[in-house]
């Protein structure tokens, strides 16, 4: 049984609808997928009922920020009550920033046709993926074309404004949030955490874990065997869940390794305990 559990779909920011992600995953020899798009949960829907006609099972997840040291740090949260009030009001709040209204903000003053309300009234092609705020540019000129908003838009407007300001959750509440709802908190893609600092890495994990993380995303296209095997021996030393996935966004990564199904990961290498498969 292979699995995948890091996938992004075009209710986010990948160019893969639902349909297209379950048929990959399909001829990939995947039998368990997640999706865990930027702060929505809205592909569930849809995903269970693509998944039922597939014979395929999938994990609610979700991709989220938390603030640790000072920095937002990318969170996954698996498995959660998707009804409980803090985990929705949560993954809401997040997504309002998701929408990037405070880059839009910062243009205004170089692009007067630009407004607020202008954009969040704004339609643009979902079922491609991406962010709406880079069509959204586009279509008022202040780029050509999608890839190169993509490549100067966030650059240039994403500095801090008061739109910008809601706040983020600690670790400890984040962690804290999923739990209660019945998830799995799991800290996504550690490798650059080790990168800073490979002396302090472990250290840093006893911190995350005594502020609630229940488990490391420790296969992931950018993890070194080596790397991964740190993570693996940490989880199961600790009593930590292990998870893994490629992080696909379709045609908005094309890096080796970031495609559903690329790592090939089989159920028994991981420890989803706790982790509701459905």
């Amino acid at each position: 049984m292979k699995v995948d559990l890091h996938i992004h779909s075009n209710y986010s920011d990948s160019s893969r609808s639902i349909t297209e992600i379950v048929d990959i995953a399909k001829r990939k020899g995947l039998s368990l997928i997640s999706i865990c798009d930027h702060a929505t949960i809205d592909a569930y829907d849809e995903l269970h009922n693509v998944c039922k006609a597939n014979d395929m099972n999938y994990i609610l997840g979700v991709e989220l920020v938390a603030k640790w040291r000072g920095a937002d740090i990318h969170m996954l949260a698996y498995g959660f009550d998707k009804s409980n009030i803090a985990m929705k009001q949560l993954i809401e709040e997040q997504h309002r920033d998701i929408e990037c209204e405070y880059i839009v903000d910062n243009m205004i003053n170089d692009y007067p046709e630009m407004s607020l309300e202008d954009f969040r009234n704004f339609e643009y092609p979902q079922e491609k993926g991406g962010w709406k705020y880079l069509y959204y540019a586009v279509a008022k000129g202040a780029a050509a074309s999608y890839e190169e908003a993509g490549k100067t838009i966030y650059q240039k407007y994403s500095s801090v404004n008061l739109i910008s300001s809601f706040s983020v959750s600690t670790l400890k509440d984040f962690c804290a949030t999923v739990s209660n709802a019945g998830g799995v908190p799991v800290l996504a893609h550690p490798k650059y955490l080790y990168d800073i600092n490979p002396n302090e890495y472990i250290d840093i994990l006893y911190e995350m874990k005594e502020l609630g993380i229940k488990g490391i995303e420790s296969i992931y296209p950018s993890h070194t065997k080596e790397f991964s095997d740190i993570c693996i021996k940490f989880c199961r030393d600790n009593d930590l869940r292990i998870t893994g996935g490629c992080d696909c966004h379709g045609v908005y990564d094309l890096t080796k390794g970031y495609s559903v199904g690329a790592l090939d990961i089989p159920l028994d290498m991981l420890d989803l305990r706790d982790i509701v498969i459905c």
